[in-house]
């Protein structure tokens, strides 16, 4: 427990540290708007992560990547403190915030959920995927960084999200003695406290779009708390989509034609689809901050932002092909590459028909529809009543959504149109790709979200109080303020049942070891057995197909071995297949 909170401190910090430093550097005219805390920390994590994976192309990513990082750091926050004390002011360290101390009960609110991310977090991490391969990335990046055709040896390794180089980078195992995996911990953290920090339960601005996505954040960081210890990047992800919807909602709700804060933004969506392309639709919000750009004649910040696009995409395409020889795998269209060390083609078709397969519910290949939509009825019927109901919900609301754009569009209400298009082109993206609920259950609930905050709010603005968020006058604004309330004692409710849901995990404390207090449970391992390729061993699993982090390197694809080589001497130099 003390190592992941040691772990969330130098994450934290150095998150803060490095994202302020760039924010305050780029958007210098604009703090006001950018000088926030969310801000600065998911800058400071995409900035972090663009560093691990660039430096795993020339090194591993263990001890050197984070001395240089530290030292980085602590000239950078000395060059601040003396460039405010040569300047003589005083030093704001949020500019973009008001000095108001937040209520009891936000405060309270946060420290309990500290609490328990940390209770959670200081878990063993039980995700499949974890044990499959996500230990095993991680330990390659840790002991290799990247490795040329590295997909040879277990295809899962080619999905090469960017979430394992940052883990890599803030596992520690050089001064812990444990590979630790408290990311994914701190990301819900991070994302808990941003919401109790922000959201408006009560009140005449309460409960509006922002505010009803704000509990999609909870209710998501609450069903996947099981995952929460573990390496998976479903989490970051779908919290990275989710906090560019929330931030947009807040943007268009304060009545802001910034294209910089909505081009940042983008610039969110784009890390995100490195992180898991189940997320790459996010992108589409792109299209408002390229209208006000266009429309204001700003060509130079159209550039800046399509190079800051490309300089966040670019590690992340350089890894894919180093490691599986294609630009993004698994789709074989964008096939431009042709080292010695390339995947097989057909594996790549293999994978990608198991990942829909998977998605669909399906066992065996006799049973994959790949008409449009013919397989979605038994699809649906493999759902659980929960999800069905769910489905159904978000498929209603789809046609409201269609309806809510075409009006926005004629109000000339762009940002919104964009914001419900972008939620419908995610929710269709998904179901076209690996409509499963682990991958992309979050789209549904922005739907339903976003339909209810579209159709409670805007109705009352458009009766004459857009500005102050107000209901107008009349015999109607005693019934609104009653319906307003019942909502919001309703949405409270929800995040009441979904956190004392969360709050379950106190009560299996006692299963704590003592030495759990201290360090965080480590990876499981499986038994694995293991067999010569070339002049080195390589391990597998005796049954079933878990690894886990220590015997390394593994692969579970026993049919590889049989056609895997080394490209030279070492594994640092890479697999081929014959």
């Amino acid at each position: 427990m003390l190592t992941v909170l040691f772990s969330w401190v130098i994450i934290a910090g150095a998150a803060l540290l490095f994202g302020k430093a760039v924010t305050d550097g780029i958007y210098r005219s604009r703090l006001k708007d950018m000088g926030r805390p969310d801000v600065y920390i998911m800058t400071g994590l995409i900035v972090l992560n663009m560093y691990a994976q660039l430096f795993s192309l020339f090194y591993k990513v263990a001890g050197i990547a984070c001395t240089i990082l530290g030292a980085a750091g602590i000239l950078l926050f000395f060059g601040r403190i003396y460039s405010c004390f040569r300047q003589r002011k005083r030093a704001s360290l949020f500019p973009g915030c008001t000095r108001r101390r937040p209520a009891a009960w936000r405060i309270a609110a946060m420290l309990f959920c500290f609490v328990l991310t940390l209770i959670w977090t200081t878990r063993e991490p039980g995700q499949y995927d974890t044990g499959l391969y996500h230990a095993q990335a991680i330990r390659w990046i840790e002991d290799y960084g990247v490795v040329p055709g590295l997909g040879n040896l277990h295809m899962r390794f080619a999905y090469n999200s960017a979430f394992m180089s940052l883990q890599a980078l803030f596992s520690l195992g050089w001064l812990v003695g444990q590979s630790l995996h408290s990311l994914n911990g701190f990301f819900c953290l991070a994302a808990l406290i941003y919401v109790c920090a922000t959201i408006r339960l009560w009140g005449e601005r309460s409960l509006r779009t922002s505010d009803l996505l704000k509990c999609v954040m909870v209710i998501y960081v609450v069903q996947k708390r099981y995952d929460i210890s573990s390496s998976g990047t479903d989490i970051w992800a779908m919290l990275l989509v989710l906090y560019a919807l929330i931030k947009w909602s807040e943007c268009r709700e304060s009545g802001r034609e910034d294209g910089v804060i909505y081009g940042w933004l983008c610039l969110v969506g784009v890390y995100a689809a490195t992180v898991k392309l189940s997320a790459a639709s996010v992108a589409v919000l792109a299209l408002y901050p390229l209208y006000l750009f266009i429309k204001g004649k700003k060509g130079k910040a159209i550039f800046a932002h399509v190079a800051a696009g490309v300089g966040v995409l670019l590690p992340f395409l350089i890894r894919n092909v180093i490691i599986s020889g294609y630009l993004v795998y698994p789709y074989a269209g964008l096939d431009f590459f042709h080292p010695d060390w390339k995947m097989d083609r057909a594996v790549l078709e293999g994978d990608s028909l198991d990942i829909k397969m998977f998605a669909r519910g399906l066992r065996s290949a006799a049973e994959y529809d790949d008409s449009l939509v013919g397989w979605i009825p038994d699809w649906f019927l493999r759902q659980g009543m929960g999800d069905r109901i769910l489905i159904a919900a978000g498929v209603i609301c789809i046609p409201v959504m269609l309806y809510l754009m075409i009006r926005y569009f004629r109000r000339r209400d762009y940002a919104g149109a964009a914001l419900l298009g972008t939620a419908v082109v995610n929710f269709l993206f998904w179901m076209a790709t690996a409509p499963h609920m682990r991958f992309g259950g979050p789209y549904i609930y922005t739907l339903v979200a976003m339909t209810l905050g579209e159709l409670l709010y805007p109705a009352s603005r458009e009766e004459g109080c857009a500005d102050t968020g107000k209901p107008s006058p009349g015999s109607g604004m005693a019934a609104a303020s009653v319906w307003k309330k019942s909502f919001g004692i309703a949405a409270a409710a929800v995040l009441a049942v979904f956190l004392l849901q969360y709050a379950g995990r106190l009560l299996k404390l006692s299963e704590l070891e003592a030495k759990d207090f201290v360090r965080q449970p480590d990876y499981l391992s499986w038994q694995s057995t293991q067999y010569p390729v070339d002049n080195v061993h390589i391990w597998k699993p005796d049954d079933g197909d878990l690894t886990g982090y220590f015997a390394f390197p593994a692969t579970p694809q026993g049919n590889q071995l049989q056609v895997l080589r080394l490209r030279g001497e070492s594994f640092s130099e890479g697999f081929r297949h014959e």
